[in-house]
């Protein structure tokens, strides 16, 4: 879900409850397997059934661009993990794993949301 802020700071999405629980729910249980607890049967008995699956990749919205003082890569191009709010107006972006200041972006991203 990618969520996009306009100026005056209004977020454009329906569903941000919706989608702050589903990731709520994720980060309990990513945490209960770091703790070594995994799925019961009970846990697992009203999952739905993935047969015959195969492990693929699908797109999700990303930033590109050159980064500057990013705590691992430094600065270089990059490629964001998936995007989840952007603010072009207010400066500002927050992907999976952390915020980022929004400079000068290519045409393409100035036409979307002019």
């Amino acid at each position: 879900m990618l969520i996009v802020v306009a100026r005056e700071g209004v977020l454009q999405t329906r569903h941000l409850n919706e989608e702050i629980e589903r990731l709520k729910a994720l980060c309990v249980d990513l945490e209960w397997l770091r703790a070594g607890v995994l799925p019961s049967v009970e846990d697992l008995e009203d999952a739905p059934l993935l047969d015959n699956y195969e492990i693929t990749l699908r797109d999700v919205p990303a930033l590109k661009g050159r980064v500057v003082a990013h705590p691992i890569i430094g600065t270089a191009t990059a490629l964001t993990s998936e995007l989840r709010v952007i603010a072009p107006d207010l400066g500002w972006a927050r992907t999976m794993s952390r915020f980022y200041r929004l400079g000068s972006p290519r045409d393409t991203v100035a036409r979307m949301f002019s």
